[in-house]
């Protein structure tokens, strides 16, 4: 009973006026998935969530516009096999509005249901499969991060992982396209992002491959651990968007591994995994005319007392436009004795341009970088700084601080401070954001606050 009114009461908000989006389609849903009776292997799960805020004005004629933002989503599981294979169905209701702020000859509002994922999975020991509509990334690398109609394929071969992704998006699912169109809620300064992506499927496509290498497979029995499906922590752990904690680059790779090393272990220099990709974006002239052809490596090291360093570089082949882009991610990750963690980390990506005024123009990386100018690929170079802290206890409160700024063109920075808690056993999540922008595209700075209710259940 308690269960149908709180359906019920969601349904009455979000079918309320005002309800726009989030900044991102972030989902907590997967981990609360439950079974529909005893014994019987088909999970259900509902999730809402709202997210009212404010937001100042960079023009000095206007004053400030309010944010709220909403959606209701569903999903259900089916398990069989022994649970390893399993049929994932996703979709919902979204409502949102863009900003006063943006110019009314834009996309500026959208309500209607849609199809999230819907995907058929095979799991064992050595690989992992999924097929159809689901959202992937490309191994480490940020050239893919999407969602995609097609097949993800991770498979382990001894020491060495295999993440091999083909795959067609177009608008009305691509992660950033209609329905999960969540960067239109605050962009003032361009707020089409999917203007490059195809309206019908087999328009914009993407195929390719990482195969990482561990080194120290053989003496210690382990297989890497750089794969597609990394999370940060098992609240966020779920069958639809498992990396998208505000995408910080995947919390700079910082994992708890270091947390497991010996003592003699903390004064030694390792190389933990090396990548080697090889990708491709091809479709019809309109939207790729040129084919474009990536290829490159990364190589993770651990440092001593617990620090660690990623990096690596990018070739972009394609006509008249070749350029290198090059990545340097360091921080620490810290556990403490009274189960708290601290992150630290920084990152810088940098390019550099064979052709004369090349542009860096993967169609599906979505780095989306900072709560709202969500800055990608085009904006390269770009620095990044983020600490974060998560304190011991069933809420999981939290807080962290984030810095992006960009080193050319409009020099556009962002600052952000984020603190958040669970609360009825894990089921409701609230987030507090404040954030503060400055860029030469827009005569002053402004400022954001906004505060995310997500439910689950």
């Amino acid at each position: 009973m308690i269960r149908k009114i709180l359906v019920l009461a969601i349904v009455i908000v979000f079918f309320s006026q005002n309800i726009s989006a989030q900044m991102d389609c972030r989902s907590m849903l997967g981990a609360h998935l439950t079974p529909f009776k005893k014994d019987v292997p088909i999970l259900w799960g509902i999730e809402a969530t709202v997210a009212p805020g404010i937001m100042s004005s960079p023009y000095d004629s206007l004053g400030k516009t309010l944010l709220n933002g909403g959606m209701l989503l569903a999903a259900l599981d089916f398990g069989f096999g022994e649970q390893k294979h399993h049929i994932y169905l996703e979709g919902g209701y979204k409502n949102w509005v863009n900003s006063e702020f943006v110019a009314e000859d834009s996309a500026a509002k959208s309500k209607h249901f849609g199809l999230r994922q819907a995907f058929y999975s095979y799991t064992n020991d050595k690989t992992k499969i999924k097929l159809g509509l689901h959202e992937t990334r490309l191994g480490d690398f940020f050239l893919v991060d999407e969602r995609v109609l097609g097949a993800s394929i991770d498979h382990e071969i001894g020491a060495f992982t295999l993440n091999a992704r083909v795959g067609t998006v177009s608008t009305s699912f691509a992660r950033m396209g209609k329905f999960c169109a969540n960067r239109h809620l605050y962009s003032i300064i361009n707020p089409n992002y999917t203007e490059n992506i195809g309206n019908k499927i087999g328009e914009t496509n993407m195929a390719g491959f990482v195969i990482n290498w561990n080194p120290h497979y053989e003496k210690e029995n382990s297989s890497s651990t750089n794969s597609d499906e990394f999370s940060e922590d098992d609240e966020f752990t779920n069958s639809s968007d498992e990396f998208h904690e505000n995408h910080d680059f995947n919390e700079f790779g910082d994992t708890d591994d270091f947390s497991n090393e010996d003592d003699q272990s903390k004064y030694k220099v390792r190389i933990s995994n090396i990548g080697l990709v090889f990708y491709d974006e091809f479709g019809s002239d309109k939207y790729i005319p040129d084919n474009k052809l990536y290829t490159g490596a990364l190589v993770d090291l651990n440092l001593p007392f617990d620090f660690f360093l990623q990096t690596g570089g990018i070739y972009q082949n394609m006509k008249n436009n070749d350029a290198v882009v090059y990545i340097a991610k360091f921080g620490k990750s810290k556990s403490w004795e009274n189960a708290s963690l601290t992150k630290l980390s920084g990152a810088f990506i940098g390019k550099y341009d064979i052709d004369d005024n090349a542009r860096f123009q993967p169609l599906f990386s979505n780095l989306f970088i900072g709560e709202v100018v969500r800055m990608d690929a085009a904006e390269f170079p770009l620095w990044q700084i983020a600490l974060k802290h998560r304190f011991p206890g069933k809420m999981k409160f939290h807080f962290a601080i984030k810095a992006v700024g960009q080193i050319e063109d409009a020099k556009t920075n962002e600052q952000d401070i984020e603190v958040g808690a669970l609360a009825f056993n894990k089921h409701l999540k609230i987030t507090l954001i404040g954030s503060r922008i400055e860029t030469l595209l827009l005569p002053k700075e402004f400022y954001m606050a906004r505060v995310e209710l997500r439910l689950a259940f």
